[in-house]
């Protein structure tokens, strides 16, 4: 009955790469995109998110993109078992998801993304209170949400992804319903119209939520609210382009004890001191410790800023390895140890320089006659043993016009 069930899904699909053409024969679990339970035999996978196929002709490999479409077959509700349906980057040309969908109650994971589904998303949905992941992000301006209230049947829910789907209609309430997924650790609506940036939340119920992006919404120039910063688990946090406005609230330290990755750029209307704001963030976990030993395989690094954090250990000669850097800013860790010439072999496009360690145990060894490969406009050193001669060095730097020499044990007289 699976296999049959399949066969008429097939035939409400395009297929004009063939790439369904292993469904043949009776044992539909070595099919293509098939997953079966390994005891009972059922299908409970289904995975056919767009991806290359590929065939070998003469020598060459020629891939072609698998495209299906048309339709969806209700014939799906005879995969009884079925728990995993991952659809994404496929081309349904606007149709609107269907609501049988909704009665897939076994379903786990759900990903329809980018698959040029439109119209209204049935709240349907809703009945699938098995659901921990859920992907309908899409790039069509027609796919939509009358209400979500739908959502909040969804109680196991951990990933959702709305990205782009216009929720301007759920504008007054989106947050409140979303409030009630106790479990979510991912939240990504980004481009999805909302206008409401609700200023007060009675209590945080998301507590488990470590990723939320908030970005390219038009949330009329609102303020950024003081319940951001009661969700202690964020781990990145995205409001660019929200139209946010005023000052950053206060944040009590260890606030944002996990957080990695915050972006609230182009907000041009946001203002005031921004001191204490970092001063919270200083306390971070994760700006501690050595610097990674991959360091050397960001290639085409351009600025590299570990400023005024609680960071120790040496500084690593694969530095070096980073030609595209223009902007070198080690400034006010617990460094330690020497730095060679070798650390600067290849950054010949380095334009600022800062170091400083508030061991006083960092020292800077080169030759006496070393002459960098790159022309500094600014060079900070604090804490950082330079001498005891003056640095030789610094007369090849012809385009320097900002210098600071500070602790760094000379014992010279300073040369004309």
């Amino acid at each position: 009955m699976e296999r049959q069930a399949l066969l008429k899904f097939k035939e409400g699909l395009k297929d004009p790469s063939n790439g369904l053409s292993s469904w043949v024969g009776q044992d539909c679990c070595t099919w293509l995109g098939v997953g079966c339970n390994n005891q009972t035999g059922h299908v409970i996978k289904l995975d056919l998110k767009s991806q290359p196929v590929c065939n070998q002709v003469a020598g060459s490999v020629f891939c072609k993109e698998l495209t299906l479409g048309v339709e969806l077959s209700p014939s799906l509700l005879d995969l009884k078992y079925l728990n995993y349906l991952y659809l994404s980057y496929n081309d349904f040309q606007g149709i609107p998801i269907p609501n049988f969908i909704g009665s897939l109650n076994r379903l786990s994971y759900l990903d329809l993304s980018y698959a040029s589904f439109g119209g209204t998303i049935p709240p349907y949905l809703g009945n699938l209170s098995n659901l921990y992941y859920l992907n309908l992000s899409t790039f069509l301006i027609n796919f939509s949400v009358s209400n979500l209230n739908w959502l909040s049947g969804l109680s196991s829910l951990q990933y959702l992804s709305l990205i782009s789907v216009n929720l301007s209609k759920a504008s007054t309430h989106w947050l409140q319903i979303v409030n009630m997924l106790p479990f979510l650790i991912e939240l990504h609506l980004s481009g999805c119209e909302l206008q409401n940036l609700p200023q007060t939340l009675q209590f945080v119920n998301f507590t488990s939520l470590s990723v939320l992006d908030l970005s390219y919404n038009n949330f009329n120039s609102s303020l950024i609210p003081q319940w951001l910063f009661n969700i202690t688990g964020l781990t990145n946090l995205h409001l660019s382009s929200c139209y946010l406005k005023g000052s950053i609230p206060e944040i009590a330290i260890g606030s944002f004890y996990n957080l990695q990755s915050l972006d609230i750029s182009l907000n041009y209307y946001i203002s005031g001191e921004i001191t204490e704001f970092f001063h919270v963030l200083s306390g971070c976990s994760n700006r501690r410790g050595p610097i990674p030993k991959n360091i050397g395989n960001l290639s085409r690094l351009e600025e590299l800023d570990l400023s005024y954090n609680k960071m120790s250990g040496i500084i690593l000669e694969s530095i070096g390895q980073l030609t595209e850097l223009t902007q070198l800013n080690l400034f006010s860790n617990s460094w330690e140890g020497i730095i060679y010439e070798i650390h600067f072999l290849n950054l010949t496009k380095l334009s600022s320089l800062s170091l400083s360690s508030t061991t006083n145990l960092l020292v800077l060894n080169v030759s006496h006659n070393w002459i960098p490969s790159f022309d500094l406009p600014l060079i900070e050193a604090d804490g950082c043993q330079l001498g005891p001669a003056f640095p030789a060095w610094l007369r090849t730097q012809k385009n320097l016009w900002d210098i600071t020499l500070k602790n760094a044990a000379i014992l010279d007289k300073i040369p004309d």
